[in-house]
Formats: structure tokens, sequence, C-alpha cells
């Protein structure tokens, strides 16, 4: 080898390799934030040098979780409200734009349980939740469009996750709002997918099984919130033994947690996913093969 080729050699092995999950100076607006695998997923990626935008019911728990982030070193902001509120979704994205100039990355991550079985459930049980699960996605994703679809930003990197279930596949018992609702979310992703891809937008969803956090954990009185003007009581209870038998989980015969599931958000939202749109990718730890 000649001198110069030799010289070209040690430079690559010198030069620092690139991670492909890098997002910096990107700004990741997710929705639910504040806990569970919205916050674990607000972590990661500030991790990756994303700038943070997190949106979440509970604006103590939003404002923690902003301070984690900054005192890390990471830019981050919190914009707590009601997303069941028909104009907040606007107002959610336009104050993020207005602090960091741009969205790239929307996360819908926002959602809770309203179990009950078919005979019993109530109109109001079953509305609350389409409403949160297809709803509020179809608005964040509308709140959008005016800033993604400007010709300025047509070569900026542009994602969407949505946050899907199992449920919304394979159907669960006593969830038929919530399989409903996750179900939909399979076909918004679809359709966003083909209807902005000319905008450079990818759209895809991640449907998770059970992940520990506090909406599949039993109920608990300290758990209660109110959303849509319905008290709502986070948790799948303790006796619903067909969830909570491990035994068809094949990765350690357990859930898994919010930074495990965190992974794949970031994976669809850095290039490593960059020939992805309209797909779901099934985080279940094997569960349902």
């Amino acid at each position: 080898m000649n001198p110069a080729g030799r010289l070209d050699q040690v430079q690559k092995h010198l030069a620092p390799e690139v991670d492909p999950c890098r997002l910096d100076g990107q700004v990741v607006l997710i929705t639910g934030g504040a806990q569970g695998i919205g916050r674990a997923a607000a972590q990661l990626l500030a991790s990756k040098g994303a700038k943070i935008a997190i949106n979440d019911l509970d604006e103590t728990k939003a404002n923690a979780a902003v301070r984690e982030l900054t005192s890390a070193g990471h830019e981050a902001l919190a914009i707590a409200g009601d997303l069941l509120e028909v104009d907040h979704p606007q107002k959610l994205v336009d104050a993020v734009i207005q602090r960091f100039g741009k969205v790239n990355v929307l996360v819908n991550g926002a959602g809770f349980l309203v179990d009950n079985a078919i005979h019993r459930m109530t109109e109001e049980q079953f509305d609350v939740v389409m409403k949160i699960h297809n709803y509020v996605p179809y608005r964040m994703i509308k709140a959008l469009s005016k800033h993604w679809m400007d010709s300025a930003n047509a070569d900026m990197p542009k994602a969407i996750i949505n946050i899907a279930s199992v449920s919304g596949l394979h159907g669960t018992p006593g969830q038929v709002n919530y399989c409903t609702a996750k179900a939909g979310v399979l076909g918004l992703t679809m359709a966003i997918a083909k209807e902005w891809s000319r905008f450079n937008v990818r759209c895809n969803s991640v449907a998770y099984g059970w992940i520990d956090t506090r909406m599949t954990r039993p109920p608990e009185e300290t758990a209660k919130f109110v959303s849509g003007g319905q008290e709502i009581v986070a948790g799948i209870p303790q006796n619903y033994k067909k969830w909570r038998d491990t035994s068809d989980i094949l990765v350690g015969a357990r859930p898994g947690t919010a930074s495990e599931a965190a992974g794949v958000i970031l994976f669809l939202a850095s290039p490593l996913s960059a020939y992805m749109t309209g797909a779901c990718v099934e985080c279940t730890g094997g569960r349902y093969l």
C-alpha cells in the first residue's frame, strides 16, 4: 500500500464512529411524556441530541420530567393540559414551534384505559377512550399540517410514532373500547403514511404488549385523574389472571420495562428506520406468537 493509501486507512480508523440513532437538533413532541413509556422515551431521545417538548395532563409530573432533562444538560419544555379539550392540540404545537422553531417528531403517546365488559360499558366509557386514542392523535397530526406542508420544510426530517397496542391487533376481553380505538390507530397510521409521503413525512406505529407502567399496574386511589370531564382510574385489575400470566412471554417471562419500550420509539424516530412508513412494530416479548 502506498503512503497516501495507508494514511487514509489510518484516518478512517481514528475517525469517531457515527451513531445512526443521533437526533441532534431535532425537536420531539411527546404527548403523555411525563411518565411511563413517554418519559422513558423523552430521556432516551434527549440523550441522542433531541430537544424535547412534553405534554401531560399532570403539570407537576411534566415539570419534574423537564427538570430532570434540563439538569442533565438537555433542552426541554413542559406544556401541561388536557388533550381532550378540542383546541389544546393546536395550542400545544404552536407553543413548541414558538419555543424551538420547528417540530421534527411527534410521538402520540397520551392514553388511558376505562375497562368494562361490553354489557356493562356505558356510552361515556366507550366514547372517552375513543377520543383519547383516536381523536387526539388525529388532532395532533392535523395541528402540524401547516408547518409540515410548508415547502420551506420539505427536506426537514419528519416522523410520527403512534402508540398502538396488541389489544388492537389481537383483542382483549373487557376492553372493547380500547381494542376498537387501538385498531383505529393502525388505520390512521397507514392513511397518514400514504397521504403525507409527498411531504417527506414517515408515519409508523408500535404495538406494545405488557409494559410495566402505571397504566398496567393494579388500580389505586392515588391513580385517579380527570380527563374530558370524566374521572379515570388508571390500571388493570390484579385479578385479570390471563393478562398477568407471563408464561407465554418468551423474553424472560416478564413484563417489559418502559426503557425497553422506548428503544422502539428511538428506532422509529431515527435514521435507522428511514425506509419504513405505514408499519406497525410489535414489542411484546414474544407474546402472541
